[in-house]
């Protein structure tokens, strides 16, 4: 058995030095040649190998973009989730990035009946009463298709693809090598932390690929939208769900960035665009768990202007500390205090100990100036929460990335508010909820909950305080009580008094062995050796070694 898995390891280990080889030489194809050989990982690229041809002609970006999408599903969803980090990319790269889809050719039907099959341990005419061949939609991950449910509910089907989950743990995995030989060798990379991002990466996909968490946490936004009825979230049906199927309810609306549809079917759009900036607030500013990927095409406008949201695969989340900061960032941009933002950036992020907090604030000033004095409605809000985010990193503020999904979401709500309603006021429409949560700060049951924290964090400490001041007196008056200082210089020091002690026992040793030598000659009684006395003669030798180990030393 253990031979079999050392096997399995080995050949494990081959496939992604096969895969290591192939992603070096699609980069360096792409013009990424001289990247790649930085990395000390030029001897994965085949020696005559030339770059594509007029690459000098294309634009890095675009060269980049075609690398990614040429490497398949993870370098796809790398550039995707790139796409949404203006913290870490220059625009023309995002606006590359944004361009990556998903070109991926469709399950064969055989594949996703038997992938269904598999997977619920029934015939598919068993779990549905109709399922069509054709799929709605395919992406890398896996595919959508339409179905009946024997209820004569209409669902949707979303299937994993096969063995995606194997290809993407090796990608990721390869990335990270990447990513750690991009920090030791190109320094310039180490403020972006190539290493960390890749650990996001991989915890954000691993949560992607298991529908069953994509299942729970569309229950948990749908109850806490409960309290909205214009807002759909389409109902899971467990019993045919699994972690790489999902069976969901159908929503047919009219998507939200479809202006001519809306207005032909008498859409009012302002009351669209009221519900969608109250359940974001919700989400984000009340339960901490919101939709991390908004767009038009997740975005249904249905009979009743109820607005339906589909997709949950990324979600993001807020502490509650984290909550309470975001509503001090928006109370700050509403009133132009952009002194309060900075420091609340600094609170947030994960600093350097030499941070320039003057020269941050002085940056954020002079770069969000253009904005002072206009009106809300004439600014965007997420735009300058993305800017600020820019100029932190430069200061080695390091904002986490669910923060950034935050910022895009409010930047892509406000875009398409406006689309529909050009008079929409993003911050205004949760001004006030953004105002009783900073209260609820404040407020008696909020105080008093956050006490009763400390008060158990206090209680546990005093608890065991005692018991350890105890045993730290016993051992303070135990014979074998020492403190150990370590310091290198103190190592140093001990080490060349060590060596000195040595050599002065060694002269001492020596010099006695000659003098009983030289005493030794008169007494020739106990033989002789050349006809010297055979005692000397020893005692001599021996005082010469030691003095040859002396000056050898």
């Amino acid at each position: 058995m253990e031979l079999l898995r050392r096997g399995r390891q080995i050949g494990q280990a081959v496939k992604n030095v096969q895969r290591l080889r192939q992603i070096a030489a699609v980069f360096a194809r792409h013009g990424f040649a001289d990247v790649i050989h930085r990395m000390t990982l030029g001897r994965y690229v085949p020696t005559r190998l030339r770059p594509a041809e007029a690459s000098a002609d294309i634009a890095v970006q675009e060269r980049l973009r075609h690398a990614f999408e040429e490497l398949g599903p993870t370098f796809v969803k790398l550039g995707q989730v790139l796409s949404t980090r203006p913290d870490l990319m220059p625009q023309p790269f995002i606006d590359e990035f944004t361009k990556l889809q998903d070109d991926v050719q469709p399950l064969p039907w055989e594949v996703v009946e038997a992938t269904i099959q598999a997977e619920l341990g029934k015939r598919i005419q068993e779990a549905y009463a109709e399922f069509s061949h054709v799929p709605l939609a395919a992406a890398s991950i896996g595919q959508v298709h339409a179905a009946r449910l024997h209820s004569g509910q209409q669902v949707v089907v979303k299937v994993q693809r096969p063995e995606i989950k194997k290809l993407i743990d090796s990608d990721v995995s390869i990335l990270a090598f990447i990513a750690r030989a991009m920090e030791k060798y190109i320094p310039e990379t180490r403020l972006l932390s190539p290493t960390i991002f890749v650990d996001e990466f991989f915890k954000a996909l691993s949560f992607e690929l298991d529908f069953l968490v994509e299942a729970n946490n569309m229950q948990k936004i749908a109850d806490n939208m409960s309290s909205i009825p214009e807002v759909v979230v389409p109902k899971v049906f467990k019993h045919l769900s699994t972690s790489r199927i999902l069976t969901l309810e159908r929503l047919d609306g009219i998507r939200v960035n479809d202006i001519k549809a809306l207005d032909a079917a008498g859409i009012d759009r302002k009351h669209v665009v009221k519900v969608g900036a109250r359940a974001f607030f919700k989400s984000v500013m009340i339960d901490g768990i919101f939709h991390g990927d908004l767009h038009g095409g997740n975005l249904f406008v249905l009979p009743g202007d109820r607005l339906g949201i589909i997709d949950f695969g990324i979600v993001g989340r807020l502490s509650q500390r984290s909550r309470d900061q975001l509503a001090a960032m928006v109370m700050a941009l509403l009133s132009e205090d952009y002194e309060t933002l900075c420091y609340q950036y600094a609170e947030l992020g994960a600093s350097g100990p030499s941070i320039d907090f003057e020269g941050f604030q002085r940056e954020v000033r002079n770069t969000l100036s253009p904005y002072m004095g206009l009106s809300i409605t004439d600014m965007n809000a997420g735009r300058i929460l993305i800017e600020a985010t820019k100029i932190a990193t430069k200061y080695q503020i390091k904002v986490p990335g669910d923060w950034m999904i935050v910022f895009k979401a409010i930047l892509t709500i406000e875009g398409m508010g406006r689309s529909l309603d050009p008079e929409f006021d993003l911050m205004s429409a949760g001004q006030d909820l953004v105002k009783d949560l900073i209260k609820s700060q404040y407020s008696v049951q909020r105080i008093s909950k956050d006490l009763l924290f400390v008060a158990k964090d206090v209680a546990a400490m005093l608890q065991v305080l005692p018991r350890q001041i105890r045993w730290m007196f016993r051992k303070f008056n135990s014979n074998d009580f020492a403190f150990e200082i370590k310091s290198e210089d103190l190592r140093a020091l001990t080490s060349q008094i060590d060596k000195n002690g040595r050599r002065t026992s060694l002269s001492l040793v020596a010099a006695s062995l000659f003098v009983a030598g030289t005493m030794a000659l008169q007494y020739p009684e106990f033989g002789t050796i050349l006809g010297h006395p055979a005692l000397a003669m020893v005692l001599l030798a021996l005082a010469a070694i030691m003095l040859l180990r002396l000056l050898l030393r």
